[in-house]
């Protein structure tokens, strides 16, 4: 952001930065900027609402109408940073007192700047939008020029696309031209994978398994437009250390009053990528399991494809939520290739899912199936256990280990992760990159007067089932062995007998 001053003592705003200039002035239908902290994005969507309602044709009786919401998920959010930022620019004192109540409200009322008798009304309302079921409930009765979402990393597609449904609607064309533009535009840090814009972006590709319906969901408009600023500094790799200097095409910084190299001094490095170097994030949450992970070590930079000659290993996890990692050990080197991610369902639902993944991504290679032990209890109300399911689709499944024995599946994954070149999973991976990155973790314990206290165990959710089939595999390949031996050199090749396979090759 940088100011200019007229003669006569008036501010003109000017966007500091090419992308963020190109944003401002941009009047697609939705346009989204990504953006490092202090990079001038909610001071430019602020100052985009009033350069639309200049903009914006009058009525018939001479008067610019527009109607704007801005939002964020609570009005605590809305109190201590949004409405801030926009009084900060659109002062009461100046342009009229603030109804705060919930939603707030901001009449802004000028004549036009070109002279020519028209005035300016603008309304600007303050939401609280938490998610989409609030609303399709609380957007109904509101009929809007545009929108602005602030802090989008943490909001829902649903969300927009609701918000979107209630644009055009003011001014009325029973009154004038209506709307000359309508529409919404949203600013946001790099969110965590697994968020609905870098997929919509392109940045990333959709599973495979996901479905036409939901691929729908991701499919850009023609009319939305997508802008991702500098990062605000560079990153520099030598001899295995990480270092930062100064990014001159960073953004903003004329007025900042802390540069980046300042703001990141006892940060965490992926605090530091998210937030300052702009990169879509990996989810970290409580205490991670693995805290060894590393992205840049152990996330593939391109596409991991499956080696001939090797068997795949398929680590499951049973459940209501299963998962399936599919895995190779190439001499010692372990790569998971793909995930299968399940949802409230049976084996008897998962387990063809499984059969069909394996015929289309890995046709012609022998497959090992290794599951928790578990998996060979029966249900509440049959004896047929998931094995019993797995092995009528053609799939023997053996137990990973005897005793479930949780200190030998944290050793064994951690001594992989340790081992140079010792684990890989691919990009497309999310969940399984997700929750070794620390979205399977160990929740903060709420104890009044203490801080930094964590459960006991890590916490059961959508991440710790692919890290749990993950470790399966590890453990059912041999690396349990190379855990009671205390080296890897030493791990056996697991006996032929104890390993029931099946064979996808193409018919001749």
């Amino acid at each position: 952001m940088a100011l200019l001053q007229t003669p006569r003592g008036n501010y003109i705003y000017a966007a500091d930065g090419a992308v963020l200039d190109g944003y401002f002035w941009d009047r697609s239908e939705m346009a989204i900027i990504q953006g490092p902290i202090a990079s001038g994005t909610s001071t430019g969507s602020c100052m985009k609402i009033w350069a639309i309602a200049v903009e914006q044709e009058p009525d018939f009786d001479g008067v610019r109408r527009t109607r704007f919401i801005i939002t964020r998920d609570t009005y605590k959010e809305l109190r201590e940073t949004t409405i801030k930022t926009w009084l900060e620019w659109f002062p009461e004192s100046e342009w009229g007192p603030m109804i705060r109540a919930e939603p707030s409200f901001h009449h802004l009322k000028r004549d036009h700047p070109s002279g020519d008798g028209t005035t300016i009304d603008c309304e600007v309302i303050f939401l609280a939008v938490p998610d989409p079921d609030v609303a399709e409930q609380i957007l109904a009765s509101y009929e809007i020029t545009g929108f602005f979402r602030n802090e989008g990393q943490f909001c829902d597609k649903l969300v927009i696309d609701e918000l979107l449904s209630r644009c055009a609607r003011y001014p009325s064309k029973r009154n004038g031209p209506g709307a000359t533009w309508h529409g919404g535009f949203i600013d946001l840090n790099a969110p965590v994978e697994g968020h609905w814009i870098p997929y919509m972006r392109g940045d990333i590709p959709l599973p495979p398994e996901t479905t036409e319906d939901e691929r729908r969901v991701y499919q850009k408009p023609a009319n939305w437009t997508f802008y991702t600023q500098p990062p605000g500094l560079i990153e520099v790799r030598h001899e295995g250390k990480v270092s930062y200097q100064p990014n001159p095409k960073a953004e903003n910084q004329t007025h900042t009053k802390k540069s980046y190299m300042e703001t990141i001094v006892g940060k965490t490095k992926a605090w530091i990528d998210r937030r300052v170097l702009n990169k879509v994030g990996l989810h970290i949450e409580g205490k991670a399991v693995y805290p060894t992970f590393s992205e840049d070590e152990h996330v593939s930079k391109s596409k991991l494809e499956p080696i001939p000659g090797f068997k795949i290993v398929v680590g499951l996890d049973f459940g209501r939520d299963p998962a399936a990692a599919f895995m190779q050990d190439v001499n010692g080197n372990w790569r998971v290739l793909s995930e299968l991610i399940g949802s409230n369902e049976s084996a008897e639902l998962f387990a063809p899912k499984v059969k069909k993944h394996i015929a289309e991504r890995y046709r012609g290679f022998e497959a090992d199936f290794l599951g928790d032990p578990r998996g060979a209890d029966g249900g509440q109300n049959t004896e047929t256990t998931a094995y019993d399911v797995f092995q009528k689709y053609g799939m023997r499944v053996m137990p990973a280990t005897t005793d479930n024995n949780t200190q030998m599946r944290r050793s064994a994954m951690e001594a992989v992760l340790g081992r140079r070149n010792g684990f890989l999973v691919d990009t497309t991976c999310l969940v399984a990159k997700t929750g070794l990155a620390g979205g399977h973790h160990y929740p903060k314990l709420k104890v009044r007067g203490l801080s930094g206290l964590f459960a006991e165990k890590p916490r059961k959710g959508l991440y710790s089932h692919i890290v749990d089939a993950i470790e399966n595999g590890l453990l059912g390949g041999g690396e349990g062995e190379a855990v009671i031996t205390s080296t890897h050199r030493e791990r056996k090749a697991p006996s032929q007998p104890q390993r029931h396979s099946i064979r996808n090759r193409r018919k001749k």
